[in-house]
């Protein structure tokens, strides 16, 4: 069953749901031969344990295969999002354009879920009403009601939700000190 999208007022909504992906973890980003991975991988290349099916054939022994950084790794639902909601009837498989597009929209989703998530962990803190409102609006643009798009996804990137985020994130700096 197919995750829901990430949802601003649902933690848990932030998770991985692989079988509804494409494997975008597998193919966008690239890695460096260390103690996280057995081997070097450009990015934008499928890594060369991803199936015709997207999925991983080694997802059971990563780390004693040598990928202890792929076993802990979760794109916090970032993966199937762009496959589901943003690129639903593209496949990257088909063509470098298709790669190249799918590849930056995930890396943007990525970076949203990321900061949701630390949003949603924000709200342990003893935040002032003004912080909560901030910490609750700032979820709300990162995770709208209307799904992403590829143009609006780049557009919120070059306005700045990012730094936005931080910003936000930075002003409850106090209240994380009175915990």
């Amino acid at each position: 069953m197919m995750q829901a999208a990430p949802t601003a007022g649902d933690p848990a909504s932030l998770k991985a749901d692989c079988a509804a992906c494409a494997g975008l973890c597998c193919v966008s980003p690239g890695f460096d031969a260390g103690d996280d991975f057995a081997f070097d991988k450009r990015a934008l290349a499928p890594c060369r344990h991803l199936g015709t099916d997207n999925l991983c054939r080694i997802h059971e022994t990563l780390t004693d295969q040598g990928f202890p950084g792929c076993a802990k790794f979760d794109c916090k639902g970032a993966g199937q999002y762009v496959t589901q909601q943003i690129f639903p009837r593209k496949r990257w498989r088909k063509d470098r354009e298709t790669l190249e597009a799918v590849s930056e929209a995930y890396r943007r989703m990525r970076a949203i879920c990321d900061m949701a998530e630390l949003l949603h962990l924000a709200a342990r803190l003893p935040l002032s009403a003004s912080q909560e409102a901030a910490r609750q609006a700032m979820l709300n643009r990162l995770l709208p009601k209307v799904a992403w798009t590829e143009n609006t996804l780049t557009d919120a990137e070059e306005a700045g939700i990012l730094s936005d985020a931080r910003t936000v994130l930075t002003s409850f700096r106090d209240a994380a000190t009175r915990r």
